[in-house]
């Protein structure tokens, strides 16, 4: 085998299995935040927008790791079976040690019942994914050779990698800066409140 050719070959497998690995690690802590039960008496719609924003992240962590099964990147089997087994464990543990609601005056979300969903939806997750693991033991895939797929398979796990590290990031960089701050060559980086006394802050 060609020098090049195995050299991307390494890339690609490498690519794939960080591709797979980081919206797994995301479908994990989203699981967490909206498995683990907190107490929303006093909160604001219940904890709700809290939980759209977690669903919403758990759905574009889904659809990447869905492409990864598309594109039949390796690792993305057992990656999809590991996003199943996860709820099913949080969720098996939080149903044994739900939180005492202190006989009806405390509110948790989410309620022991939605946790049961939460599992259901991992437990699909599980058995689609032992499915195709199965499925892909009888079909073997021959290993890639150079040529137009493989590239396109090489972009794609790139692409999301590059998507679940640099914007995550470029997210939080926004987010820990302060009010009114400005970079050397003069571009505004953040929101300032409004106040004519507000000096502007300069950041690297």
């Amino acid at each position: 085998m060609p020098r090049p050719l195995t050299l991307w070959l390494w890339m690609f497998t490498a690519l794939s299995w960080i591709a797979c690995a980081i919206p797994l690690l995301l479908l994990g802590f989203f699981d967490w935040c909206l498995i683990t039960p907190s107490e929303v008496s006093g909160t604001l719609f219940g904890g709700a927008m809290g939980t759209q924003m977690y669903l919403s992240g758990w759905a574009v962590a889904t659809v990447a790791l869905a492409l990864t099964l598309v594109f039949r990147l390796p690792g993305s089997t057992l990656a999809w079976i590991g996003a199943g087994i996860m709820p099913l464990v949080m969720g098996a543990g939080w149903l044994l040690f739900y939180p005492d609601d202190a006989d009806g005056h405390l509110m948790f979300s989410p309620q022991q019942h939605e946790i049961g969903v939460a599992m259901l939806v991992g437990a699909a997750f599980l058995l689609s994914g032992e499915y195709l693991r199965r499925r892909r033991l009888k079909k073997p895939v021959a290993p890639p050779k150079a040529g137009f797929l493989l590239l396109l398979r090489t972009l794609v796990a790139g692409l999301l990698v590059s998507l679940f590290t640099l914007v995550p990031w470029t997210i939080y960089k926004e987010l820990t800066l302060p009010t009114c701050a400005f970079n050397k060559a003069g571009q505004q980086l953040s929101v300032c409140i409004g106040h004519d006394s507000e000096e502007p802050v300069i950041v690297d």
